[in-house]
């Protein structure tokens, strides 16, 4: 099973830390905002593909020493304080109990008054043998709960993206577990069912993203004239070169929640065989570009605009 998670791959402003529930943005702002060494930011340029995921409540087990354990370790915790509590009982009690209820045709005529008492002997010390373990039980539950205090604790990216492919086979039914015995018949040959599986593929993708940014530049003009001179002067600052003109440029692919891409195959009691397997999970993917220049900007002024210029 193949699982990527968290992965983004950000320019010219580079994250680091958990992850959180806000988007990408978000967080880049957050950082910048109120920072005295940056200049004011007079654009902002975002392609982002993002896969933060839902979030799902679990349940958590904490003891008088602030000891975390899972549900899973608790329940495991709890059925060991209760098969040890049922193994602390007597040994004759525990027989009553293995040997369940009596069989009163075990007892044969009940009409016979010694047969009739034996038999409500026998239930009488199996319903006394159940009694106290069922006190055991209950006593080592409470002692154990009271160990340990529930609470609830939300975890991000559990619920992720799911392209599994799970099969399970069994080939043992009720036929086949039984076993059969006579004078005439001394062996019994089940013929197993056989599955032939082809080929299997999965794929799993948490962000992708392939987009481009181009950016320009940013230019201003100013033009004074009489009847007799002419003034122009033109400026252009490359977006971002420059202290007075800051920008933020993002192109990201961030995922921040569980990718399943497995396969899982199970046989038991049968025959058959499987194609080639094939699985890819991907996290987060990002081939987007981030172009920065006056040549590409200028090539796109020059081609939108009629007549001629003479520029620097």
């Amino acid at each position: 099973m193949k699982k990527l998670l968290a992965t983004s791959a950000i320019a010219i402003v580079a994250l680091s830390g958990a992850a959180s529930a806000q988007s990408v943005l978000e967080r880049v702002l957050g950082q910048i905002d109120n920072a005295t060494n940056l200049a004011s930011v007079n654009g902002t340029f975002a392609n982002i593909a993002e896969n933060i995921g839902n979030g799902s409540a679990v349940t958590v087990y904490i003891d008088g020493e602030e000891n975390v354990i899972s549900q899973d370790e608790y329940e495991a915790g709890l059925q060991d304080a209760i098969d040890t509590a049922v193994a602390a009982l007597p040994a004759a009690e525990l027989a009553i109990i293995a040997g369940g209820m009596p069989d009163a045709a075990d007892y044969g005529d009940l009409t016979i008054a010694e047969n009739q008492t034996a038999y409500n002997n026998a239930v009488t010390a199996y319903n006394a043998a159940v009694s106290a373990q069922q006190t055991a039980i209950s006593g080592a539950t409470t002692t154990y709960e009271g160990l340990y205090t529930a609470d609830l604790i939300e975890v991000s990216g559990l619920q992720g993206i799911d392209g599994s492919i799970n099969n399970t086979l069994d080939g043992i039914n009720g036929a086949t577990q039984e076993a059969i015995a006579s004078i005439d018949v001394s062996a019994i040959e089940w013929n197993m069912p056989t599955f032939d599986f082809g080929d299997m593929a999965t794929t799993a993708l948490g962000a992708v993203n392939t987009g481009d940014i181009t950016l320009g530049v940013n230019s201003a003009v100013d033009e004074a004239s009489t009847s007799t001179t002419n003034a122009i002067s033109a400026v252009i600052n490359q977006l971002g070169g420059s202290a007075d003109t800051g920008a933020i440029v993002l192109n990201v692919a961030s995922n921040m929640t569980g990718v399943n891409g497995s396969i899982n195959n199970v046989m038991e009691q049968v025959n058959g065989s499987i194609g080639n397997l094939s699985t890819t999970a991907l996290g987060a993917v990002n081939t987007g570009t981030i172009v920065s220049g006056v040549d590409a900007a200028v090539a796109g002024i020059v081609g939108s605009t009629s007549g001629g210029s003479n520029g620097q």
